[in-house]
C-alpha cells in the first residue's frame, strides 16, 4: 500500500505542476491570439471574394453608364439636327435609366470603400495580434523553462516508482485517476470515506478490515484502512 501511495503522491504533484503551466494566462492569451488570426484570415479571404465581385459589378455598371451617356449625346445631336419625333419620351427614359445607373454605381463605390476600410482595419489588427502573440509565446516559454526541470524530475521518479507498485492495483488506480486531479486512494476516517466523507456501511467496514481496501459506493475512490 505504501508504494502505491507514494506513486499517488508523485502523480498528484506532477498533475499540479502541469495544470499550473497549462492554466498560464500567457498560454491562454497566445491561444486566443492564434484563434483571432485564424478567424481574421478567414474573414480576409471572404472580403477579397466580395471585393472581386463588387469591382466586376462596378466595371460593368460604369461601362453601361458610359454607353448611356454616348447614346444620350447621340440623341441630343439628333434633336439639334431636327429629328424630334418621339425624341422627348426617349430622352426622358434614357435620363431616368442613367440616373438609376448612376445611383447604382455610387452604391457600389460606397460598398467597395467599406470593404477596403474593413480590409485595412483587419490588416492593422492582425499586425498587432501577431506582435502580441510573440510576446505571449515568449513569456510562456520563460514560464515553461522554470517548470520543465521539476516536471521532468517528477516524471522520472514516477516511472521508477511504477515498477515498485502492484501492477493490478496500479492499473485500477490509473483508470480511476484518468483526467482527475484529486486523490484516488483515501484513508477510512472514523467510519467515513476520506474523500467524499460518506459514511461507510458496517458490511463494507468489515470488508475493509479483512481486505485492507474497498471502493467507496458514493465517489468510487479506493478506501484503505
Amino acid at each position: 500500500m505504501q508504494e502505491i501511495l507514494k506513486y499517488q503522491e508523485l502523480d498528484l504533484k506532477l498533475k499540479k505542476l502541469e495544470n499550473e503551466l497549462n492554466s498560464s494566462a500567457n498560454k491562454k492569451s497566445a491561444g486566443e491570439m492564434q484563434q483571432y488570426l485564424r478567424d481574421g484570415q478567414t474573414r480576409l479571404v471572404k472580403l477579397e471574394e466580395t471585393a472581386k465581385v463588387l469591382v466586376e459589378q462596378y466595371q460593368k455598371a460604369t461601362a453601361l453608364y458610359n454607353d448611356f451617356v454616348n447614346k444620350l449625346e447621340a440623341l441630343a445631336k439628333e434633336v439639334d439636327g431636327g429629328v424630334k419625333e418621339n425624341i422627348d419620351a426617349v430622352l426622358k427614359k434614357f435620363s431616368a435609366d442613367a440616373e438609376k445607373l448612376d445611383n447604382h454605381i455610387t452604391n457600389l463605390a460606397n460598398k467597395i470603400a467599406a470593404v477596403n476600410k474593413e480590409f485595412e482595419s483587419l490588416m492593422n489588427n492582425a499586425k498587432k495580434a501577431r506582435n502580441n502573440l510573440e510576446i505571449y509565446k515568449t513569456n510562456f516559454a520563460k514560464e515553461k523553462a522554470k517548470y520543465d526541470p521539476e516536471i521532468a524530475k517528477l516524471k522520472k521518479e514516477l516511472e521508477a516508482q511504477k515498477k515498485k507498485v502492484d501492477q493490478a492495483l496500479l492499473q485500477k488506480y490509473l483508470v480511476k485517476a484518468e483526467g482527475k486531479n484529486v486523490a484516488i486512494l483515501v484513508p477510512e476516517t472514523n467510519g467515513r470515506c476520506g474523500g467524499c466523507r460518506m459514511e461507510i456501511s458496517g458490511v463494507k467496514l468489515s470488508t475493509l478490515k479483512a481486505k485492507g481496501m474497498i471502493e467507496c459506493e458514493n465517489c468510487g475512490r479506493i478506501i484503505y484502512s
